[in-house]
């Protein structure tokens, strides 16, 4: 498939998702995709969704080469997922001064390539379980490491009581979360005020309407919820065909950019917290 025709076709898919959240069912589809996202997080927001509408159900992805060097082999008749691959080469300029002529530039450019879902193969078992829902176990051994992430962005992290009973408050450097919730509630408290806080700063907490705010905030927190595999209440306000379709545009790359934000750095401060223990 050429680098032009899928960009086309993941325009259209772009254009499908967009219909299918405005629709008056839609919240259902909007969740399925968020929970796509919270497996897939290190993709792109273009591959995320040409994977996704490719295969919907699909948990762990990789090219011919990568699952033959892991003793697995594409079945018969299973077609491939086109995606883009980011690529540079080396162009030399035409020169217009002498010392010009060892000048090179590196030029980034995308191709397509295909990957195939681990269902789609056959072989020997995976060295360890595809990336899922990743960290599996309580909030309480998770939320140690997200208050690890907010510390370490410079962010003022305290339990206490909050204007108006709210459960959580984000004040652009300083989160405020009610002492009163357990650890699973402060968790994806935290995971949407810490979503408010690299999503929304003094131009978008001006220019953007309350709702579009909260939707991208609670939109994140619910991938990131789903990744650790804490399961959530589906907010009504995660309807997002309320938006309009430019809002959706803006808010679906900006939710899964900042979630997979949130998620790798939660897991390098699971690590820094397991090597001192070591």
């Amino acid at each position: 498939m050429k680098h032009s025709e899928l960009r086309r076709k993941c325009a259209t898919y772009l254009e499908d998702l967009i219909g299918a959240v405005k629709s008056e069912n839609s919240n259902g589809v909007l969740l399925d995709y968020l929970g796509f996202c919270a497996r897939f997080h290190r993709y792109s927001f273009r591959n995320r969704l040409l994977i996704w509408m490719a295969k919907p159900d699909a948990t762990h992805v990789a090219g011919f080469g990568t699952w033959k060097k892991l003793g697995r082999f594409v079945k018969k008749r299973e077609k491939g997922i086109p995606i883009f691959a980011p690529m540079r080469v080396t162009r030399r300029p035409e020169p217009e001064l002498e010392e010009d002529l060892n000048e090179e530039d590196d030029v980034p450019f995308f191709k397509v390539v295909y990957v195939w879902d681990v269902s789609q193969t056959d072989g020997k078992a995976l060295p360890e379980a595809p990336d899922t829902l990743g960290v599996i176990g309580s909030a309480g051994h998770i939320l140690p490491a997200l208050e690890d992430l907010v510390r370490s962005k410079g962010i003022v992290l305290e339990y206490a009581d909050t204007p108006h009973g709210a459960h959580g408050v984000s004040k652009m450097g300083r989160i405020t979360v009610l002492p009163s919730t357990n650890d699973e509630e402060r968790f994806s408290i935290l995971a949407h005020e810490l979503a408010h806080e690299l999503l929304h700063g003094v131009q978008e907490r001006m220019n953007l309407s309350r709702k579009v705010k909260e939707l991208e905030a609670e939109a994140t927190a619910y991938i990131v919820c789903r990744h650790f595999g804490l399961e959530t209440k589906s907010p009504s306000y995660l309807a997002l065909y309320r938006v309009e379709e430019l809002d959706i545009r803006a808010s679906l790359d900006r939710i899964v950019s900042t979630s997979s934000t949130i998620i790798q750095g939660a897991q390098v401060q699971t690590g820094e917290r397991q090597r001192k223990v070591a």
